[in-house]
């Protein structure tokens, strides 16, 4: 079944707007609104692009306002929300609205029904908005007036502008909007617009948190009017240049991408017997750019939209491993290791515009080693050209760590392990700086690093030849030897987050970074310490939707996304559960409890009913760490929806 929703799911506006849709053009274009067309983030439009040259997204046009009119009374279908006011309510005629293969949301005036379909054409800088009428008693006529933004998706427009925009028009069916340094377009494939500017006033975007303005104000040149009878369709096409498609052409499009649809669950290699489990296959695909021509990166999520190096490896085995697209994964990792190799083996975390790199994370070189091991051991078939350049990879950044790493400031100690010799919060993946305090302060050995870089020496141990391997295995038995005696904290029964190599006095503070020295594939952990590490994380960090980045018990706990900027951001990692982490923590338990799949599948389940509010089949970056464990940051994460990917695959789909 796809995802569906009734009457009863969007009768109210609250319910209405508190679900929201995605369609992506598999490039990073992307359209994103709630069911009831009521835009609640600065984020939301119906074409959001990233201009050429520009680091950022930009919302070119926000909505379309939908008008029927039948025996001269007026229906409107569009709803908004002002400060003080809902207006129109048009979500009271949504009878219902399906995800699958695109959004789709059906309208119910009396005996009229008109279907509203939403799709990007992949590869395309468009959006397409297809309008059917299913059934009517007569004529009908359909008035369709877009509202134009052209402004950053982080923005808004403060105030309406008299001079701000102008059109113009390419042909009878349609118009082009220049204005704000942008300029887009409008095309109907039947009707006639009626120049008639409108600024709509602001516009309240209520899930925008905190400081920032959320009053919007939108401009409209026209209107494009339609006389429908029952059967007739009518396409929008919501473009940054003039696009001319014949209806038989768009009809050929949308098959396509229903077709693309279908072929992404077939071709996964998880069974997605559950609905929810095809919706997050289904998801996986906004995230992955696989186009022949394009470099495959895995962004980040939306609305961010970015490709960083350590969430591309994280996310990699769930989105494209599990998924069935390993073609898509060798030229992602190959990318990356041709990037590493530019930069004499260091793993940058992102490049620039002109591929110059950006240094950040100590472990997005072990990260890629980790995503490598997954690629070859899950894909036995590789090309032999494929494997030899990765592995020559893998073994070069190895071995680049061994010999210390200035531009990351972290050097390989006589005990083997990393120790990262600043304090630059943008080495280790908690990071966030709120005003000028350091959220999370660390500095010495960091227990994740450490945990990635044992299992990295263990991988180079797998694949190299018999001299080479004896190289790495005495390293990996060195570093695990040295990784259990500085880490392994008696009063907690766990592991240090981290510790300083001078006085090896470690921090007291319970992180779920310790996890994963027991979920990586190879753990320097005996049985007995590895299964405390899996106590402690359960019994103190772990919530419906993650794995909280600290015990609540800490007197620096802040659980809940609230208050000033800087308290929000100081919760991301002093409080919110992230459910990357919890599939680390889900791999961790059935290492050692194989029989006990059931408590996997319950470690799953939440997501279910997650599916279903926020953006519909995403799952979000993190989660407030306590009640009511709402959603924040990406409404759609890479990292978040791979690990539940990977976890299905690897440890709930498959035969232990």
């Amino acid at each position: 079944m796809p995802m569906y929703l009734g009457k009863a799911d969007v009768n109210t506006y609250d319910k209405g707007a508190g679900r929201e849709f995605l369609v992506s053009n598999g490039r990073g274009g992307y359209g994103f609104s709630t069911v009831i067309g009521a835009n609640t983030r600065r984020e939301h439009g119906l074409l959001v692009l990233r201009p050429e040259n520009e680091k950022q997204h930009s919302v070119l046009v926000s909505k379309i306002e939908e008008t029927v009119f039948d025996n001269n009374k007026k229906y409107q279908l569009s709803t908004n929300r002002y400060k003080d006011l809902v207006y129109p309510d048009g979500y009271r005629y949504l009878q219902e609205y399906q995800g699958n293969p695109f959004p789709s949301m059906l309208f119910v005036i009396h005996s009229i029904l008109l279907k509203k379909s939403i799709f990007m054409p992949h590869g395309k800088e468009c959006t397409v908005v297809k309008y059917e009428l299913l059934a009517a008693p007569g004529r009908i006529r359909l008035d369709l007036r877009p509202l134009f933004a052209h402004r950053k998706n982080s923005e808004v427009c403060l105030e309406a502008g008299k001079d701000a925009f102008s059109v113009s028009s390419e042909n009878s069916l349609g118009i082009c909007v220049s204005g704000r340094g942008h300029v887009s377009c409008c095309t109907a494939t039947a009707g006639t617009w009626a120049l008639k500017p409108l600024w709509f006033e602001n516009l309240i975007y209520e899930q925008d948190d905190g400081d920032a303005a959320c009053v919007d104000h939108l401009w409209s040149p026209g209107v494009v009017s339609n006389e429908m009878s029952e059967g007739d369709v009518v396409y929008i096409i919501l473009s940054d240049k003039p696009e001319t498609f014949t209806i038989k052409e768009l009809s050929e499009i949308e098959n396509e991408e229903a077709k693309r649809f279908e072929d992404i669950l077939e071709q996964a290699n998880i069974p997605a017997l559950s609905s929810a489990e095809q919706d997050m296959i289904a998801s996986s695909y906004h995230l992955v750019d696989d186009r022949s021509e394009s470099i495959a990166p895995i962004y980040t999520g939306y609305p961010s939209v970015a490709a960083k190096a350590c969430d591309t490896f994280i996310a990699l085995p769930g989105l494209l491993l599990a998924t069935g697209r390993e073609k898509t994964a060798a030229k992602t990792l190959k990318y990356w290791a041709a990037a590493a190799e530019r930069c004499g083996w260091v793993m940058p975390e992102s490049l620039l515009e002109d591929e110059k790199p950006e240094y950040g994370r100590i472990d997005c070189g072990l990260w890629f080693v980790y995503a490598v091991d997954k690629y070859l051991s899950h894909h036995t078939e590789a090309n032999p050209q494929d494997r030899e350049k990765l592995l020559k990879a893998l073994f070069a950044v190895t071995d680049r760590y061994l010999s210390g790493i200035e531009e990351l400031d972290v050097k390989c100690g006589g005990n083997m392990l990393l120790v990262m010799t600043g304090n630059d919060p943008a080495r280790y993946w908690m990071n966030t700086v709120a005003g000028d305090e350091v959220v999370v302060k660390r500095s010495g050995c960091l227990v994740e690093v450490n945990a990635l870089w044992y299992n990295a020496l263990r991988c180079a141990e797998k694949y190299a030849d018999a001299a080479s391997a004896e190289k790495y295995a005495k390293a990996a038995e060195k570093c695990g030897k040295s990784f259990c005696d500085t880490f392994w904290s008696f009063d907690m029964n766990g592991l240090y987050d981290f510790v300083d190599p001078e006085t090896f006095t470690g921090d007291g503070a319970i992180r779920p970074n310790q996890i994963l020295a027991v979920s990586l594939p190879f753990s320097p952990l005996q049985p007995e310490a590895a299964q405390s590490v899996i106590r402690l994380c359960w019994n103190t960090l772990y919530t419906t939707y993650g794995l909280r980045t600290l015990d609540p018990r800490h007197d620096k706990f802040k659980g809940r996304s609230e208050g000033r900027s800087d308290q929000r951001e100081k919760a991301r990692f002093r409080g919110m559960a992230w459910p990357w982490l919890l599939g680390e923590f889900i791999t961790a338990y059935l290492k050692y409890n194989p029989k006990r799949k059931d408590l996997g599948w319950a470690f799953i389940r939440p997501f279910n009913s997650h599916l279903r509010h926020g953006c519909l089949c995403g799952v979000a970056q993190l989660f407030d760490g306590i009640m009511p464990y709402r959603p924040h940051g990406d409404v759609l994460s890479a990292i978040s929806l791979g690990e539940l990917l990977r976890v299905l695959h690897e440890n709930l789909e498959t035969e232990q």
